[in-house]
């Protein structure tokens, strides 16, 4: 089940939960409560959950309404549900939903060394944008309106 997540305390457990698999946090270059604060004033956060356990979340925004601009902040899942199709259900929710909202680009930033990641990006149709503050790579998508005419 993937849930929408609006609470500030419950932001900040999922951001410290998964502290250790994001470079962001586990370096400090950002600091949980202030991504919390964000991800719940200005954001999404979604969790995929079951019955017993935590298995991934991701976080975005998409609110840019005139440059309709979707920017996925976040996307993690839990060592143990790797390679099970856990984040490409998290990223086509996070596009649903950016599209639903009249989003028409999904943009991302990624760790140029992680090339798991960039590969997973790929797969599902980013393409490179660009290099960004010396080692990271912008990737953006272009998303299909779920509008119908």
């Amino acid at each position: 089940m993937i849930r929408v997540v609006d609470d500030y305390d419950d932001a900040l457990d999922i951001l410290n939960y998964y502290s250790a698999r994001l470079a962001s946090l586990r370096e400090g270059r950002v600091k949980p409560e202030e991504m919390a604060k964000k991800f719940v004033s200005y954001g999404t956060v979604l969790e995929a959950v079951n019955e017993q356990d935590r298995i991934g979340f991701s976080a975005f925004y998409h609110n840019d309404r005139e440059g309709k601009r979707a920017f996925l902040s976040m996307i993690a899942v839990s060592s143990e549900y790797e390679g099970k199709g856990y984040a490409s259900r998290l990223l086509n929710e996070v596009e649903s939903i950016s599209a639903s909202d009249g989003m028409e680009i999904l943009e991302l930033e990624v760790n140029e060394s992680n090339l798991r990641a960039i590969d997973f990006y790929k797969k599902h149709g980013y393409r490179d944008a660009g290099s960004c503050n010396g080692r990271g790579r912008f990737m953006k998508k272009t998303l299909k309106s779920t509008l119908v005419t």
